[in-house]
């Protein structure tokens, strides 16, 4: 089956099941991990969630990143590169919607947004929360569009020739399939949360469907059990807001819910 969704007894039993997972994968092999906090949720990029067509999304992204690029200057530190694809892994972890779609290598760091992230009230039918996992590798190599490189391909970067298809800017033919790829760290969050990116082409359409389309490998590991508690226990074995937001207001956050009253 290309998408395995498997429950999951709390935190003892994501980590148990995750190393299940990474024991069925080859030697030198790699999970990424994504968390959402509510089952129902597609994996899809912001910017392709309200039913636009592809040149719509392009069109949107790139005007955005012309103002973003614009404005942001003064923010950065004196002599910041200011290429297309650090402008949009900058806008992607400030909230601004673009075609990326935020994986992590460190499986708490997923947890935590299943579990901890503010996402509203959560409904009754909202699902359980979840952490999805996913080969980098094995996907390229999957991909139709990558899939006649054989064992060369791996995570690609910015830098690699692939990736010319798939630029915010692109005058060529725009690839169709999404691709795992490295982002540059270029934020206190990125390098915080460990990071990494798949990036959309041509095609809207959420992950699970490319990957029953193309046979791709997902594994969706449903968290079970109370919120609040499993909350409470990942906040117990140190992992908090500063852990995944290295930011002030982060850290008023975590003393305000950890420091209590002298009695």
């Amino acid at each position: 089956m290309p998408i395995e969704k498997r429950k999951v007894a709390g935190l003892t039993g994501l980590l148990q099941e995750t190393l299940e997972i990474c024991r069925t994968l080859p030697e030198g092999a790699f999970l990424w991990f994504r968390g959402l906090s509510r089952g129902q949720y597609e994996l899809l990029p912001k910017i392709m969630r309200d039913g636009r067509t592809a040149d719509e999304v392009f069109e949107r992204e790139l005007r955005l990143l012309t103002r973003f690029r614009q404005r942001s200057l003064a923010y950065w530190p004196e002599g910041y590169p200011q290429s297309d694809w650090e402008h949009l892994f900058a806008m992607q972890h400030f909230g601004l919607p673009t075609r990326l779609l935020d994986w992590s290598e460190n499986l708490f760091v997923a947890a935590y947004f299943a579990l901890m992230a503010p996402d509203g009230p959560i409904p009754a039918d909202a699902g359980l929360p979840s952490v999805w996992c996913i080969d980098p590798v094995a996907w390229n190599r999957a991909t139709p569009v990558l899939s006649g490189f054989g064992d060369s391909i791996h995570v690609l970067t910015t830098s690699d020739d692939e990736m010319e298809a798939y630029r915010p800017e692109t005058n060529r033919r725009r690839n169709k399939s999404p691709v795992a790829m490295f982002g540059t760290h270029n934020s206190k969050r990125i390098v915080a949360q460990r990071g990494t990116f798949i990036v959309w082409g041509n095609e809207v359409k959420a992950l699970e469907a490319c990957a029953e389309e193309s046979q791709n490998t997902l594994w969706k590991l449903e968290i079970e059990g109370n919120r609040g508690d499993l909350s409470r226990e990942l906040t117990a074995i140190g992992f908090g807001e500063t852990m995944v937001f290295p930011e002030l207001t982060s850290l008023a956050t975590e003393l305000t819910r950890t420091v209590g009253w002298r009695t």
